[in-house]
C-alpha cells in the first residue's frame, strides 16, 4: 500500500506544477459515458475522451517510429514529468491523457522493444504493490502507441476491466496464489499463441494483471488484428477505434464526438470479431 500512497502523493505534486496533468484529470470528472449490456452478463462502456486522439491516430510503421523521438525515453519526457523508481528498472509516472483514475505509465529505464514476455513477473509484483490498480501492457501490433520502448500501463480498479471472458472476445485467464506459477502458466499461454502466430516476433495479445482474493490474476486477450476496417473506412462509415487492453476488457475510448454518438451494439460486436483471435 506503501506505493499507492506515494503514487497519489505524486499526482497531487505534479498537477501543481505540470498544467497539461492537471487539465487531463480535470477532464475525467466531465467526460461523457454510455454503457452497452448483453443481457445480464456482460457490458462495453463508451467513453467520449478527445485527448486520447494522439494515441489512437499513432502511426506505429517502423519508418514512423524511427523519424520520431521516443517520448519514454528520460532524456524527451517534458521537463515539468518527474517520477517513482520502481524495482531500480522502471519509472513510474503521471499519464498526461487519463482513461482511468491514476493513470500511469511504466517504462523501462532501457530503450528496448515492447515485449511482455521474461516480463510478466515485474507485471505481477507491480500488481501485487497496487491492490487497487489493473496492470496492462499492450503489445506492439495491439495499441501501443510506443513500440519501441517496453512499458506497462496501471490504473484504479473498475469491475468493468476484470469481466473476463465472455462471448464477445476471447480472454485466457490465469490464476493462482503463487506468482511464479502465475508466470508459468502465462509462459504456457504465449507458447500457445506462438503456435498460433509463428510469424510474428510476438504473439499479438493484450494483458491485463490484478491480484483478487490473495490471488494472481492476468487476463490475456489473443489478437488477430491491430485495427478493426472501420478504422480505415472513409466519410460516415468510419469508426476510429484503435482497441488496446482497456477496450478488450470493456471500456471502448471513443476519439471523436460523431463515433461516441452512432456507435451501437452490433458496432462493438464487429470490432471485437474483427481484432479478437477465437482461440480453442
Amino acid at each position: 500500500m506503501y506505493l499507492q500512497a506515494e503514487i497519489s502523493h505524486l499526482f497531487s505534486v505534479q498537477q501543481k506544477d505540470w498544467e497539461q496533468l492537471k487539465d487531463g484529470v480535470l477532464q475525467l470528472d466531465n467526460l461523457r459515458e454510455r454503457t452497452v449490456t448483453w443481457g445480464s452478463d456482460y457490458h462495453v462502456k463508451l467513453q467520449f475522451n478527445p485527448a486520447r486522439m494522439v494515441s489512437t491516430a499513432a502511426a506505429i510503421s517502423k519508418e514512423a517510429i524511427e523519424k520520431r523521438p521516443c517520448f519514454l525515453c528520460e532524456a524527451n519526457r517534458p521537463a515539468q514529468q518527474k517520477g517513482i523508481r520502481f524495482m531500480e528498472k522502471y519509472s513510474i509516472l503521471c499519464n498526461p491523457f487519463p482513461i482511468l483514475r491514476n493513470h500511469i505509465t511504466i517504462p523501462l529505464h532501457s530503450h528496448v522493444p515492447q515485449r511482455i514476455r521474461k516480463k510478466t513477473g515485474d507485471m505481477l509484483a507491480l500488481a501485487e504493490q497496487l491492490p487497487d490498480y489493473v496492470v496492462f501492457y499492450n503489445g506492439p501490433k495491439c495499441g501501443a502507441s510506443a513500440p519501441g520502448h517496453f512499458h506497462l500501463q496501471a490504473g484504479l480498479k473498475l469491475p468493468l476491466l476484470m469481466q473476463g471472458d465472455n462471448e464477445l472476445r476471447s480472454c485466457l485467464q490465469v490464476e493462482s496464489e503463487s506468482r511464479n506459477e502465475a508466470q508459468e502458466l502465462f509462459e504456457d499461454v504465449f507458447r500457445y499463441l506462438c503456435h498460433l502466430q509463428p510469424e510474428e516476433e510476438e504473439p499479438m495479445m493484450n494483458v491485463i494483471a490484478f491480484t483478487k482474493d490473495n490471488k494472481y490474476i492476468l487476463h490475456i486477450f489473443p489478437r488477430k488484428a491491430h485495427r478493426p476496417g472501420h478504422y480505415y473506412e472513409k466519410g460516415e462509415k468510419q469508426l476510429l477505434i484503435s482497441p488496446g487492453a482497456l477496450e478488450m476488457a470493456g471500456m471502448m475510448t471513443c476519439v471523436r464526438e460523431e463515433d461516441f454518438e452512432k456507435i451501437g451494439k452490433q458496432d462493438i460486436e464487429d470490432i471485437y470479431s474483427q481484432v479478437s483471435m477465437p482461440v480453442i
